[in-house]
């Protein structure tokens, strides 16, 4: 049975993979303002420590 931490966990990483791609087409435009670069790190820090604690967890078997 798939726990809802799981499913939380995946929400929270797809999350992650839409504010990359976000800034990938983007990233012209942070790179020059100081303020999106300055909002662009605050984000990586955080995402950083998320991914850090993801990876942590145990992951647990998936049956149907």
């Amino acid at each position: 049975m798939v726990k809802a931490d799981d499913i939380d966990r995946a929400c929270e990483l797809v999350d992650l993979v839409r504010l990359l791609t976000r800034w990938l087409f983007h990233w012209d435009d942070i790179w020059t303002d100081a303020e999106q670069k300055q909002s662009a790190s605050a984000q990586i820090s955080y995402w950083l420590q998320r991914v850090l604690e993801i990876s942590r967890t145990e992951l647990e078997s998936i049956s149907a």
